[in-house]
């Protein structure tokens, strides 16, 4: 009962249309984020947090040290679990902890897409420089880093709840730099790059 229920989810979520080329794919690239991977994520936070609705949410989380380092450490695996194309029940319920405590802090879904939109940039600005001047690979690179983005994308936003709740507007407001005391690019510190041994 419990495979058919991972297996109904997983063609629910659209997992099976990541065939075993696109998985490839991503598992061959994986080592090129595995070098980028803490980068990429002070870099989405800092993107994240700089327009005046994020930096609200923001207020309502825990700040701690502590607590910013699990969440870099949370978020930087997920994305390394991305791609390994595994999306097996411990990918479901690692997305629905995150969409919990995203909602928890008040994050709306509209928030997910500009933010998913920043990241698939990055990978695919280092796809660009992995793959040199082999058009074909990096189409076949952007194409299962788009597959997977949008898959996650999808699977984050399905476990909000879909009740309505009270919008804010959209910002007239430019984005800044981070949250005072949080993410300012200034206050991040340069750690080693995970390596593959």
């Amino acid at each position: 009962m419990a495979a058919k229920g991972r297996q109904d989810q997983a063609e629910r979520s659209g997992a099976t249309k990541l065939d075993a080329k696109t998985r490839a794919l991503l598992l061959e690239f994986r080592p090129v984020l595995e070098v980028h991977v803490d980068d990429i994520v002070d870099e989405f936070l800092i993107y994240a947090t700089a327009w005046p609705e994020m930096r609200q949410v923001a207020e309502n989380i825990d700040r701690s040290p502590e607590a910013i380092h699990r969440f870099r450490e949370v978020q930087g695996r997920h994305l390394l679990a991305l791609f390994s194309g595994d999306f097996d029940a411990g990918y479901f319920e690692r997305i629905k902890r995150m969409g919990q405590a995203h909602e928890r802090a008040g994050l709306e879904p509209r928030w997910y897409f500009g933010a998913y939109g920043h990241l698939l940039k990055r990978l695919v600005e280092l796809a660009v420089e992995w793959c040199g001047h082999d058009p074909q690979r990096l189409l076949a690179t952007v194409s299962a880093i788009n597959r997977v983005v949008e898959l996650d994308m999808a699977n984050a936003v399905a476990t909000l709840d879909p009740s309505p709740r009270p919008s804010t507007p959209p910002s007239t407001l430019a984005p800044r730099e981070g949250i005072s005391g949080l993410l300012k690019p200034q206050t991040l510190k340069p750690r080693p790059n995970r390596r593959s041994a």
